[in-house]
């Protein structure tokens, strides 16, 4: 008696069904790869851009909330995810890109939430040097002797109008093949994308929400990209000038 596993065909029949198998497996395997370096990817460039945008914030606050500044300070904050050597041509290299997309493909937003308009109309002063014209200032100096009543249009104090609280946008290249385009379509196709915001943990990565029409895709600048934000809240060390509002 033959055994069975002996009898003529009985391996290439199931060498068969194996390869079958494989190529049905494999593509799903590679996207299932290449979509968890591209997520990765994505959640590393959310940390750098926290880092990036508290150091935004920090330039603003002791420049008089000039956006200037902190885009200079948040180009610094974001070389980290342009570097590819670990030497001073490298940084310089890393630091040269990091600039050009922020001011000069203007790939990056700093939206001031704090102070507001109606915090001028509450506090404002004419600035304490004299310069910028008709220019006003919210005053920061002896803040613990001020009255902490909040003010009629604001609702907030000259204390908290004395915190400044940024938002920053910034178009992120998806740089993986295939799966970045696939986040990208995916992205830009949600319904109700318009309306999601980045809420911590809730909007881990803070794809957050974007305009229907995607800005962030430019001519001359390489893509796909979708909008990261983040915000961060500091204490003003020096007037805020209405002028940078």
């Amino acid at each position: 008696m033959t055994p069975r596993w002996g009898r003529p065909g009985r391996g290439g029949g199931q060498g068969g069904q194996s390869a079958t198998e494989f190529l049905i497996v494999f593509p799903l395997l590679i996207m299932l790869v290449l979509g968890v370096i591209q997520w990765g990817l994505l959640y590393q460039a959310r940390a750098v851009l926290n880092h990036a945008s508290l150091l935004a914030a920090r330039a603003g606050a002791v420049h008089h909330g000039d956006k200037g500044e902190m885009k200079k300070a948040l180009a610094a904050g974001l070389t980290p995810l342009f570097a590819s050597e670990a030497s001073m041509a490298g940084f310089v290299a890393a630091r040269t890109k990091a600039f050009t997309e922020i001011s000069v493909s203007n790939l990056a937003s700093i939206d001031v939430l704090n102070p507001t308009a109606q915090a001028f109309t509450d506090f404002g002063q004419a600035r304490l040097d004299g310069l910028g014209g008709g220019d006003r200032e919210i005053p920061n100096d002896t803040l613990n002797f001020r009255n902490p009543a909040p003010g009629a249009s604001s609702g907030v104090s000259v204390q908290d109008a004395n915190i400044l609280h940024v938002r920053v946008s910034y178009c992120y290249r998806l740089i993986v093949p295939v799966v970045g385009r696939m986040i990208h379509a995916a992205v830009h196709a949600l319904p109700l994308g318009h309306a999601l915001q980045a809420h911590g943990m809730g909007d881990p990565f803070g794809i957050g929400g974007g305009p229907l029409v995607d800005s962030c895709m430019r001519p001359m600048v390489e893509g796909p990209r979708i909008r990261i934000q983040s915000e961060a809240v500091v204490r003003m060390q020096s007037p805020f000038y209405r002028s940078n509002l």
